[in-house]
């Protein structure tokens, strides 16, 4: 089965983002990885923990942990919104007020779309619709997922359009600057309504 680290509670506050840390360092000891696989680990975390700061203004609950077996470690990030209908409209007007800055970089644009899907309950709309088909795959893994979206398949889309007339040169070259595209060997988006799941996988 492999090890697993403890589960930790993440908010967007500093002190469990902190010990989610720690306890990435902790398994990366415990599978005797090298300092840099280590670090890589540690950039990991980062990269899926910055996902949701502010995301909800730190209304939500998520619940991080790492697992493996020998050379892998999987990162997983599930977290649950508090969503009302009143922090709905907050939210609304506020992602209204910066619909105007365009997501940057490929988890700038899975926060967007997360954001998105949660605020319409798992309908995907505007710019962040394209981002979504190009990674969504047509066999969800689970019932009742409103959204699955895979960076293998975003990284297929893209390589496909990179050599054909279509040619994304911006996608591409966002996807080949991005730390957690170059990392990772993939990541998964799952939601439901207002939870999400968020699997990184990395072998080394």
């Amino acid at each position: 089965m492999g090890n697993k680290s403890l589960q930790i509670y993440v908010n967007g506050e500093e002190k469990g983002i902190s010990t989610a840390m720690e306890e990435t360092t902790k398994f990366a000891v415990k599978q005797e990885f090298d300092k840099k696989e280590a670090l890589c680990m540690r950039l990991i975390t980062e990269e899926l923990l910055g996902l949701f700061s502010g995301i909800t203004n730190n209304d939500y609950r998520a619940l991080f942990w790492v697992e493996g077996g020998h050379k892998e470690a999987i990162f997983h990030l599930i977290a649950k919104t508090d969503m009302t209908a009143e922090k709905r409209n907050q939210l609304i007007e506020s992602s209204s007020a910066k619909k105007n800055d365009a997501a940057i970089g490929i988890m700038g644009k899975i926060k967007d779309m997360v954001e998105t899907a949660v605020l319409n309950f798992g309908n995907i709309n505007g710019a962040t619709s394209e981002f979504y088909d190009a990674g969504v795959t047509d066999n969800a893994p689970i019932d009742g997922l409103s959204l699955f979206w895979t960076l293998e398949n975003y990284r297929k889309s893209m390589e496909a359009a990179n050599s054909s007339a279509d040619d994304d040169e911006d996608g591409w070259d966002e996807l080949e600057r991005s730390i957690i595209a170059n990392i990772a060997d993939d990541v998964h988006v799952s939601i439901r309504k207002d939870s999400v799941e968020i699997v990184v996988f990395k072998k080394f």
